[in-house]
């Protein structure tokens, strides 16, 4: 009795008793303070009671990151997020005593995190390299939050359309600066326009599949389609382009989609670009001479970094040169490149990884996706023994869009981004929200014992 008194009573106690005393001290200090610390008692409870909450307003943010760099460019409101949504997860679990789970995608999601670790305590300069394994230590702590959270069909499809519709205001911010002249490419909220195709193109799929799905808001799923697909097409990224076509062809040879659905993809794809070209004609086509007068120099540049990351790992075949360290040590293996550039990056997930950390982090890495991607296809085959066709559309759309980062891997820096997280951790979360047992038996070995779940008050 006093275990279980201590488990469900003790923590929420210590935390009213530590806020009591922090309003106590700060009402003897001044007025403002008192405000301020019963604003900060306020946020509090709200991350302890609610956590999927918190995850939702982090996953609205994500698209957003880059105009999010305060109140420094170290602590950013994402990570905020995040580190309050991991004292609130960490807390609920402890108070209603649920077990977290822990399925091999997310041992293989801490283990690359370990090894990327490892490379930079025995590289010539740690320093390089820690806020890099710090991301992906974040991103490996909320695909780990987004398992434990979404439990439930309600909880997957309302955190689907939480960063759908984030993402379609942020196209519709990139289209906006590139049709007013004030970028050459889309890139919105986030700078870099490859990495902004590479997020909208990503996350196509599940906005496909909210359109066919979610009748009750398709109108609004249309829209950001339509914003989606119009921005990746200016952002001009090849790499979004190819990542696009290779899951366009799979899904038409696997006869993922009916002819109908695609049909009615491309179309919306073909009326977006004709009424581009016939309103902003003279923007698209000097954007895209531009692009095509330097593409030639990029591809170069890419295969130049490409060949130097190759040989960083044959000359550091264990653990790399250390993470961070690709821009560094590019001085003595990258010598042909046409384009001068201040510490690049390789341009590649997967090079990057083998070159920085060396291939069992790059091991670790692969492990992951293909964890996620196993779960997915476990999921579809039980959804079609079922005839879920709810589950059958999610687990097809989660393959599309895992498949897009896979591909679109080859051309940026992807696991220092958000999607390769996000949807590993829909893919992770998905069988346990179809309402049947024994979907996966390494998913249902890993679940809670306990019917309480973490975030039950929020319910």
């Amino acid at each position: 009795m006093t275990a279980r008194w201590t488990g469900l009573w003790g923590v929420p106690l210590a935390a009213a008793l530590l806020a009591a005393l922090v309003v106590a001290y700060a009402s003897s200090r001044s007025p403002f303070l008192t405000i301020a610390a019963l604003g900060l008692v306020v946020l509090l409870v709200f991350v302890l009671t609610q956590p999927q909450t918190v995850l939702l307003i982090l996953l609205a943010a994500l698209p957003w990151e880059g105009m999010l760099n305060f109140p420094t460019p170290t602590l950013t409101v994402v990570k905020l997020l995040g580190s309050l949504l991991i004292i609130s997860l960490t807390l609920n679990a402890v108070a209603q005593g649920t077990r977290l789970r822990a399925p091999p995608a997310v041992v293989a999601a801490f283990t690359f995190v370990i090894f990327a670790a490892i490379s930079i305590i025995v590289s010539p300069d740690p320093g390089v390299g820690l806020a890099k394994v710090q991301r992906y230590a974040f991103l490996a702590l909320f695909f780990f939050i987004v398992v434990q959270l979404l439990y439930d069909r309600t909880r997957l499809l309302m955190a689907m359309r939480v960063l759908i519709a984030s993402l379609g205001a942020a196209a519709v911010w990139g289209l906006i600066l590139f049709l007013s002249g004030h970028a050459d490419r889309a890139s919105g909220p986030i700078r870099d326009p490859n990495d902004y195709a590479y997020l909208l193109a990503v996350m196509l799929p599940v906005c496909l599949y909210l359109i066919v799905d979610d009748r009750a808001l398709r109108w609004l799923w249309v829209a950001c389609f339509t914003a989606m697909a119009g921005a990746t097409f200016a952002a001009l990224s090849r790499g979004a382009f190819v990542a696009l076509g290779v899951t366009l062809l799979w899904a038409v040879l696997t006869r993922r989609v009916r002819l109908g659905g695609l049909f009615v993809s491309a179309l919306v794809v073909f009326v977006v670009l004709a009424v581009g070209f016939s309103l902003w004609g003279s923007v698209i086509n000097e954007r895209v001479q531009k692009k095509q007068q330097i593409g030639s120099e990029n591809a170069a540049s890419r295969l130049d970094l490409w060949s130097g990351a190759v040989k960083m790992a044959m000359d550091r075949p264990i653990t790399g040169v250390g993470a961070g360290r690709f821009g560094a040590e590019s001085v003595k293996y990258v010598r042909n490149n046409p384009i001068i550039l201040n510490d690049p990056v390789t341009h590649n997930s997967y090079l990057e990884i083998l070159a920085e950390s060396g291939p069992f982090c790059l091991a670790a890495f692969l492990a992951f996706i293909g964890a996620c991607w196993l779960t997915l296809a476990r999921t579809l085959r039980s959804a079609r023994e079922h005839r879920h066709r709810g589950g059958m559309r999610q687990a097809t759309a989660l393959q599309a869009a895992l498949l897009t980062a896979i591909v679109a891997g080859m051309f940026v820096s992807a696991q220092v981004q958000s999607p390769f997280w996000v949807i590993g951790g829909f893919a992770i979360a998905l069988p346990l929200t179809l309402g049947w047992t024994g979907v996966s038996a390494n998913t249902a070995a890993s679940a809670p014992t306990s019917s309480r779940r973490i975030g039950a008050t929020a319910q």
